[in-house]
């Protein structure tokens, strides 16, 4: 048994099922930072990532970015399965947030397999709910609360309350994650430094004490 076999065990417990998606799909690597998926394209597949991870984004006419949400290995995405069993165009693009494996399934056969296997429409629907909740919570952040409130628990979570040091993130990832200009970012960023509250490096923040 291969390593794509077993963590697709983990992930559905029915093997039958596990082995019409190794068939049925193809094993991909793509290097990060590369553009998988644009915004009005048709969905000929839709991907289960294995490992790395990768961004689903929406823009503007003037070019402003917005993260929708991540898709974390063993997760597939919601706005590619909902556009391709429906044949409507992507309203997001898609790009790897750092070298990613995923299983690329072919959205008719996506749509035959949900129907003969139970356990996975209970998946895409789980899917669905949490990135329902994703959206809620977004939703939520940006009505109610300030940009620096959104700011401090932003990295207290990317930091995970502190216990990692460092935060691999550029001031645009961040601005393009909370929704907000790259400008406004770096000077929330500045302040939190001149508190003693962190760090700022090159392509990293340092964590000094966030509360």
């Amino acid at each position: 048994m291969n390593n794509t076999s077993i963590f697709l065990r983990k992930i559905f417990p029915n093997p039958k099922l596990v082995e019409e998606l190794e068939s049925q799909g193809s094993l991909m690597e793509i290097p990060e930072n590369e553009q998988i998926l644009s915004i009005d394209d048709y969905i000929k597949v839709v991907p289960l990532v294995i490992e790395g991870r990768i961004k689903v984004m929406r823009n503007d006419e003037s070019g402003k970015e917005i993260l929708l949400y991540y898709i974390e290995p063993g997760e597939s995405c919601a706005l590619s399965i909902a556009a391709g069993l429906n044949n409507k165009k992507s309203v997001a693009y898609a790009v790897t947030d750092s070298n990613t494996q995923l299983l690329a399934i072919p959205v008719d056969k996506l749509e035959s397999m949900i129907k003969t296997f139970p356990y996975l429409n209970k998946f895409v629907l789980e899917l669905f709910h949490q990135r329902f909740n994703e959206l809620i919570e977004f939703i939520d952040a940006i009505s109610f609360k300030n940009i620096d409130e959104r700011l401090i628990e932003y990295l207290d979570k990317k930091s995970d309350a502190g216990k990692n040091k460092f935060i691999h993130l550029t001031h645009r990832e961040i601005a393009e994650e909370l929704g907000t200009a790259r400008e406004v970012v770096s000077r929330l960023l500045k302040q939190l430094e001149k508190q003693g509250k962190i760090k700022n490096h090159r392509g990293k923040i340092e964590i000094i004490r966030l509360v």
